[in-house]
């Protein structure tokens, strides 16, 4: 009966208890190798996940991957045809010389009153 006891004590209580402290201690040790090589570690976590990704299989890609669709239809939208011109440095400088530039100020005009609310 003791034995049971201890046994699930054990089972339930300590080793999931041992679990997390060993991640923590693996996290803490990779942390303390990141602030050292920072470069050096991330080299050696891709190098890792490059030879786990070749043991799977996953870093094969498919021969015919299948193809994606458009994301817009060809029926969405208008074109708008359009006809480019050449414009001539004269005709630019023509252009901006002539036109001016002028602005007329109108008076703001205001159709609401506020009210604040108490």
């Amino acid at each position: 009966m003791f034995g049971l006891l201890i046994f699930l004590l054990i089972l339930f209580f300590l080793w999931p208890l041992i679990k997390v402290l060993w991640r923590a201690g693996v996290q803490m040790n990779r942390m303390r190798r990141f602030m050292a090589d920072p470069e050096g570690e991330i080299r050696r976590q891709a190098e890792k996940a490059a030879k786990a990704r070749a043991r799977s299989g996953a870093s094969r890609e498919p021969e015919h991957a299948p193809r994606r669709g458009k994301k817009i239809p060809r029926d969405v939208g208008e074109y708008i045809s359009y006809t480019e011109i050449e414009v001539t440095e004269e005709e630019r400088r023509a252009e901006s010389g002539k036109s001016s530039v002028s602005y007329k100020e109108e008076e703001q005009i205001t159709d609401i009153k506020w009210v604040d609310i108490k």
